[in-house]
């Protein structure tokens, strides 16, 4: 498994996720880092485009999945400056687990494809899609990288196979890998609550990560460490929200290492 050097983190409970302690001094210039590239794609049959946003990190950096795991930073669109454009939709591809300094993230290295959906205000009409990512690439320190983004979709461009690939690269089912059971406690927590998933399911590697999450309305959240005893391996969520039911079967439960990650929706094995 690729292993970062130790990065520095700051790891206090804020309305964002904990992130790595952002570095300047020193740093190597950002182009030598990451380069970014808008790719065109095709018009699909229910008239959407898809495109893709084409990442190459230098070797033994990583950014990072749409949810960062322990620590790091959550990648951000802002497609404002766009034109004809209703809605752009990322399509994650399946990340792979990092460690670094003992906490675990989720991301991404060396060559990425994110697909986009996107829905035009006026249908058949070409889109300008124009705006920014805001996203962090780690390794011996972390830096914030805000890439402007431009491309003019008409829905004339040809099948891509990397795209095409890159959105057939899903989670695979934590239940088709063996899961024999799952259970969810909720709990108080300083400031929130705290929502833990116990699954018995076969390990996955040397080095697994339990991400606990819930659909819906975005609550501030942490993900914290998990456990492995024997057949069951426990993650837990810290969620800045006062009280309130919690939906079990919105509860998405994904488990990952090295070689991906497996997913389960809700907290029973028949969800």
């Amino acid at each position: 498994m690729k292993t970062l050097r130790a990065v520095s983190l700051a790891l206090a409970l804020t309305p964002a996720l904990a992130v790595p302690q952002l570095l300047h001094a020193q740093s190597p210039r950002l182009s030598e880092i990451v380069e970014a590239r808008m790719k065109p794609g095709w018009r699909t049959d229910a008239g959407t485009y898809i495109a893709a946003l084409h990442l190459s990190l230098a070797q033994d950096w990583i950014t990072y999945w749409r949810h960062p795991g322990e620590s790091g930073i959550a990648p951000k669109f802002d497609w404002s400056g766009s034109g004809n454009l209703a809605q752009a939709r990322v399509h994650w591809p399946e990340p792979r687990l990092f460690i670094s300094s003992g906490f675990h993230s989720i991301g991404y290295a060396g060559e990425v494809v994110l697909p986009i959906e996107v829905t035009p205000k006026r249908p058949g009409a070409p889109v300008e899609l124009t705006g920014t990512v805001m996203l962090g690439v780690c390794d011996d320190i972390c830096i914030p990288a805000d890439l402007p983004l431009n491309l003019s979709i008409t829905g004339a461009g040809a099948h891509d196979h990397r795209i095409a690939q890159a959105l057939d690269s899903r989670p695979g089912s934590a239940r088709a890998a063996g899961l024999r059971d799952v259970s969810c406690t909720v709990e108080p927590h300083t400031g929130g609550l705290r929502l833990s998933a116990a699954l018995d399911i076969p390990r996955q590697g040397d080095d697994e990560f339990v991400l606990v999450e819930m659909a819906g309305p975005a609550y501030p959240s942490r993900a914290m460490p998990s456990s492995r005893n024997g057949a069951s391996i426990t993650g837990e969520s810290v969620f800045q929200m006062q009280g309130g039911a919690i939906d079990r079967s919105s509860v998405r439960v994904s488990v990952v290492s090295e070689s991906g990650m497996l997913v389960h929706q809700g907290c029973a094995l028949d969800n």
